[in-house]
């Protein structure tokens, strides 16, 4: 039955396409789909009563000649939003499916807490919903290093989850404090290899004691 009803509106959208010549002034006069519902789908963090604020100017609009751009342009203006997909349920109803920015981790800032987004947006003010532990960033140059070191991390497999905080040096270096208290520092520079080098050792038996695994000097591995 849901088949043949969603064929009969199509053939009628396309016998109304095909005998009307349809200019900007006879889609003022077109009165059906039009919009009389707006479901929004996948909010975690954007603030719902904003975003369907920004919505309610859809409401009475035709379903047929909706402006899609117009949605990317509502979306540019969260910081949360990463992709807003529409979807028209003829006759009258607007399913809004949004993507959001993943949360990667909080800025500490002197006495502010910023929240840093995968895109690269920042937050102030935040909260998170559901509650999620994320692991804090401090330092001099912190803030500009982050994102880069945060993809070479997720190459390398490490296990995100695990970080407590990262601690950047006004040398150009990171360390890695992980929740279980152990410690990696690495180099200025082909750190990459350092990182791939601890995820080999680190939960092996000969291994576990150590806190500390100073990868500083470039050929060595100094564990404390």
């Amino acid at each position: 039955m849901k088949t043949k009803k969603n064929l009969f509106i199509w053939i009628f959208i396309f016998i109304f396409l095909s005998t009307y010549s349809l200019n900007s002034i006879q889609k003022k006069k077109i009165s059906f789909f039009l919009i009389k519902k707006i479901n929004v789908e996948g909010l975690l963090n954007v603030n719902s009563y904003d975003l369907e604020s920004a919505l309610e100017e859809f409401y009475g609009k035709n379903l047929i000649f909706l402006n899609r751009e117009k949605f990317n342009e509502i979306g540019s203006k969260f910081s949360f939003i990463k992709e807003i997909k529409i979807k028209k349920i003829y006759p009258s109803t607007l399913n809004i499916i949004v993507k959001e920015n993943k949360p990667l981790g909080i800025l500490i800032e002197k006495d502010k807490k910023i929240l840093l987004l995968e895109n690269g947006n920042e937050i102030l003010n935040f909260k998170l919903n559901p509650k999620k532990s994320l692991l804090f960033v401090k330092g001099e140059g912190a803030r500009k290093k982050f994102h880069k070191f945060y993809k070479i991390l997720e190459t390398t497999n490490f296990e995100i989850e695990l970080i407590q905080e990262l601690n950047h040096f006004d040398v150009n270096r990171w360390d890695i404090v992980l929740k279980n208290s152990k410690v990696v520092k690495l180099p200025t520079d082909r750190f990459k290899r350092s990182i791939e080098k601890f995820i080999s050792i680190y939960d092996k038996d000969n291994f576990r004691n150590f806190k500390i695994f100073d990868f500083r000097i470039n050929g060595q591995l100094i564990l404390e």
